[in-house]
């Protein structure tokens, strides 16, 4: 019975030896683990806040790379190193449009036009797509510069079809018939005309004065 008592022994002092030696594996290893725990933790965050992107109203992001989508005044995700975070600006831009040349008309009357247009990006997806082509990430001088070219070039166009009289008593038939002939080339670029007012007129014969004081002497009869 010594033997198998002994041996009994030997096996509980065995045990106890190998739940010590776990239980001490055990302490060391927990703030190896908390250490872990707190990296992979921290990994989360900053991949995270580095995919994390919110659009404000004025701004359409375009996150391409594993799949294309479009954020305008909302929320969205895109994955850190695998996807690319671009801008478009969707504010109201203020064109200021002048001949820097006269410009003869109908009439032959080489004639100054000045006008304020109000331009922005179209948020229709296929025009938002075309302005991704040739605005992304451009300021909005970049855009203003750029309708400028198209606005100018259409608005003389205008004037040499339409005769100072027709200019002048009808300055939003004027507006319209240039906002018409420059819609489809802005179109091209995404962008779209909000509004477009005739500031002036004016020529070096003085021909819009007089045509302005015959008016008055007619109707003073």
């Amino acid at each position: 019975m010594r033997p198998n008592g002994k041996k009994r022994k030997e096996a509980e002092m065995f045990k106890s030896l190998i739940f010590a030696a776990a239980t001490a594996l055990q302490q060391d290893a927990v703030p190896y683990a908390l250490i872990a725990y707190g990296v992979v933790a921290i990994l989360l965050v900053v991949f995270f806040a580095m995919g994390y992107c919110k659009a404000p109203p004025d701004k359409a992001f375009i996150i391409s790379g594993l799949r294309k989508r479009v954020l305008i005044g909302k929320a969205g995700f895109r994955i850190p190193f695998f996807e690319r975070l671009d801008q478009v600006t969707l504010e109201l831009i203020q064109v200021d449009v002048k001949t820097k040349q006269k410009v003869p008309n109908k009439d032959f009357i080489n004639v100054n036009v000045d006008a304020v247009v109000n331009i922005k990006i179209s948020k229709d997806p296929e025009k938002l797509a075309l302005a991704a082509t040739h605005f992304l990430n451009a300021s909005p001088s970049y855009i203003n510069e750029k309708a400028t070219e198209v606005l100018e070039g259409n608005m003389r166009e205008i004037v040499g079809e339409m005769t100072t009289k027709e200019m002048v008593l009808n300055r939003k038939q004027f507006a319209e018939s240039v906002q018409k002939n420059a819609s489809p080339d802005l179109e091209k670029m995404g962008l779209e005309i909000v509004s477009f007012n005739v500031q002036n007129f004016t020529d070096d014969d003085h021909a819009i004065e007089n045509l302005g004081i015959d008016n008055i002497a007619t109707i003073s009869k």
